[in-house]
């Protein structure tokens, strides 16, 4: 009987330690999309997974839903401490369209770009008006996803190049409401030999970052070049992030697979690399990371498992990373350890990735999946996530804040 109360209390204490030890106090999640029935699909696709933002204090998120049967983007919009999401805005045309990337610009202003038709499109959102849209002329194009500097956008995407997928960036200038594309130039300068995708970029104080899907050696890894000249449209040659795995006999084929970058920067001049990586191919995929290595030849340090101890008995998917000035660092992924897929983050404390925590109102039954996160400038923490009461029901988009407590 002793020794069953003192495991008790070593359990309950345990417990009581994990709760307390979370920056953050979630409230009840709120229903972003209104419209939802058996027949409507609910996606947060984006390359580099940027589907929320916050401009001063709006929330803005973005997917992609086929309500009138066809698959359009669709927008979002709630003041912070509001209860309720605004009716969806449609955002793109007449066209099929996938894959929308949002970026907050300064007075509770957005950008968005999107596939639409085999082409990249964008606008500028207000709070009162949808600004024009452009189309890049640049033929075959998908998987956008945008940064900001100053009074520019930083798109890249996947262009269409003979066979093959590879990666561009084009810089945008913004004025007022009006988009003007300016340089683009292919983030890679060798010519394509197997497809460049979903990629993702950042600005890091005067250098811009694109990190991507390669799948150059037979294999997928994840590649990353750097521009030092914020003028310019020219990168160094491209490094690999996702370090190789000697295979001993393992069944890696050419090598392991990984999927999906997603960058962040936090901290003056920090910045840090996501991914789904399969090298321990028993359990599926693992969440890797990689911090920027400022002055360093290697563009990226080693690789480090993001989940603990315990996920390494299941599969994690659809890593998201989000990160703020004063160097707060946080990814999060869907995880099925518990049954069914749970909604999962972990932050950086003292150089070491905390245990992961499970949201409150992001797990337990049915299917919680594809997170999208941000902090905004007090730290706290906004999530929105695709959920399904059940396995095959139907989707709708929620969304929780965190309050930073500590």
């Amino acid at each position: 009987m002793r020794l069953q109360i003192t495991w008790f209390v070593l359990i309950f204490t345990i417990t009581s330690l994990n709760v307390q030890a979370e920056p953050w106090e979630f409230d009840k999640p709120i229903v972003v999309t209104s419209t939802n029935s058996e027949n409507i699909f609910h996606h947060l696709e984006s390359a580099g997974r940027h589907n929320i933002a916050i401009s001063a204090d709006t929330v803005a998120v973005a997917w992609e839903d086929n309500r009138d049967g066809t698959p359009r983007i669709y927008l979002a919009r709630k003041g912070r401490n509001s209860q309720n999401f605004s009716n969806a805005v449609k955002i793109s045309g007449r066209g099929e369209a996938f894959e929308p990337s949002l970026v907050a610009l300064g007075n509770h202003r957005f950008a968005l770009a999107w596939e639409e038709d085999a082409r990249i499109h964008l606008r500028i959102v207000t709070p009162t008006e949808l600004g024009p849209v452009i189309t890049l002329g640049a033929g075959e194009a998908m998987q956008p996803s945008l940064a900001s500097h100053d009074q520019q956008l930083l798109l890249v995407y996947s262009q269409r190049d003979g066979r093959y997928g590879r990666i561009w960036m084009q810089r945008i200038e913004i004025d007022g409401q009006a988009l003007q594309t300016k340089q683009a130039c292919a983030v890679d300068g060798e010519p394509a030999k197997d497809d460049q995708l979903y990629p993702s970029v950042t600005r890091l104080a005067d250098r811009i970052i694109v990190a991507w899907e390669d799948r150059r050696p037979g294999h997928t890894i994840i590649m990353a070049a750097q521009n030092d000249n914020l003028k310019s449209c020219r990168f160094q040659p491209p490094q690999r992030i996702s370090e190789p795995v000697p295979s001993g006999g393992m069944p890696y084929g050419k090598g392991h697979g990984v999927a999906r970058v997603a960058l962040a920067q936090y901290g003056a001049e920090q910045l840090l690399a996501v991914w789904a990586d399969k090298r321990d191919f028993r359990e599926g995929y693992d969440i890797y990371s990689a911090n920027y290595q400022a002055g360093s030849k290697q563009l990226f340090g080693p690789n480090l498992m993001v989940q603990d101890s315990f996920g390494g008995v299941a599969q994690q998917w659809h890593a998201t990373v989000t990160g703020d000035q004063s160097g707060r660092l946080v990814v999060g992924w869907d995880d099925k350890r518990n049954g069914t897929a749970d909604i999962m983050l972990s932050w950086r404390e003292d150089d070491e990735w905390s245990d992961d925590f499970s949201v409150p109102g992001a797990d337990g039954t049915g299917e919680q999946n594809h997170p999208t996160i941000s902090l905004d400038a007090e730290g706290n923490l906004h999530l929105a996530w695709v959920e399904r009461a059940t396995a095959d029901g139907p989707t709708r988009v929620l969304y929780l804040f965190g309050r930073l407590v500590k």
